[in-house]
């Protein structure tokens, strides 16, 4: 299969494009600058795959419009941004940016790849990449949080319209938990940027930004492999389930929520 990946430099997106193309599957991988590209494109050399590597600034529409022509058999919707900060602090530009980068963008790719593979009757995949963040928002992640929110919204919304269609193309929700990718650390050092002197949380931000390293430094698996693993299964399974989650613990611990307190 032809899989594109946006937002690959590192993590679990960049796990699992090496893994899908030790495979045998035609990988692409994408980057939001062309240094990151260069850097990616060594480390993929190293490991002696042959994966396609170029910038997609997902923000930037000439960047999208590459997607217009691009024969893709599954879309892994993957590129994202954290902004860490109280929903009274946040600055809306950076929430704007937060929401541009994780639901707009991703909205147009979903868009722009879903038309082309109905059209040309593909038996294609979307794979979307929400986060648990979406369903038990935490305090001070508000702007984050909210976008996954809305890309899990979009996600079902999606599969539910393609139903009417009797499409081959199939909507993948993965919604990982916290793993140590040092994304959630970007967030919280987002915090102390965010909380100014004027902020009602000002002289607890210290305390608040202990809290959630403490909170993560305890919940983050370190290893990738168990959402990887989902990830692979979504791509090449003939029926795929809509939604995926990983790791276990946390996929239990979402689950009563959800049952108790949601």
């Amino acid at each position: 299969m032809k899989i594109l990946i946006t937002g690959a430099r590192g993590g679990i997106a960049f796990l699992t494009g090496i893994t899908l193309a030790s495979r045998g599957h035609f990988v692409y991988m994408t980057t939001h600058t062309n240094e990151e590209a260069h850097k990616l494109k060594e480390k993929v050399d190293a490991l002696g795959l042959k994966i396609i590597i170029f910038k997609l600034d997902i923000t930037n529409n000439e960047d999208r419009k590459m997607l217009n022509n691009l024969d893709i058999d599954v879309l892994i919707n993957h590129a994202g941004i954290g902004i860490g900060g109280s929903i009274l602090d946040v600055p809306m530009d950076e929430v704007r940016r937060n929401f541009e980068v994780n639901y707009f963008a991703s909205y147009d790719i979903v868009r722009r790849v879903g038309n082309r593979m109905i059209k040309n009757n593909k038996e294609g995949k979307i794979i979307i990449m929400s986060s648990t963040a979406g369903i038990i928002p935490i305090p001070f992640l508000g702007s984050y949080c909210s976008t996954k929110a809305a890309i899990s919204t979009m996600a079902t919304s999606l599969k539910r319209e393609l139903k009417t269609l009797k499409s081959k193309v199939k909507v993948v929700l993965i919604e990982p938990g916290a793993y140590k990718t040092g994304f959630n650390q970007v967030m919280i050092d987002n915090i102390d940027k965010n909380t100014g002197y004027d902020s009602v949380f000002y002289n607890d931000k210290i305390k608040i930004h202990n809290k959630l390293t403490k909170l993560f430094n305890l919940i983050e698996k370190r290893q990738l492999d168990s959402i990887v693993v989902k990830i692979i299964e979504a791509c090449e399974s003939g029926k795929p389930k809509f939604k995926y989650r990983a790791p276990l613990l946390q996929r239990i611990f979402t689950r009563i929520y959800l049952i108790f307190v949601k």
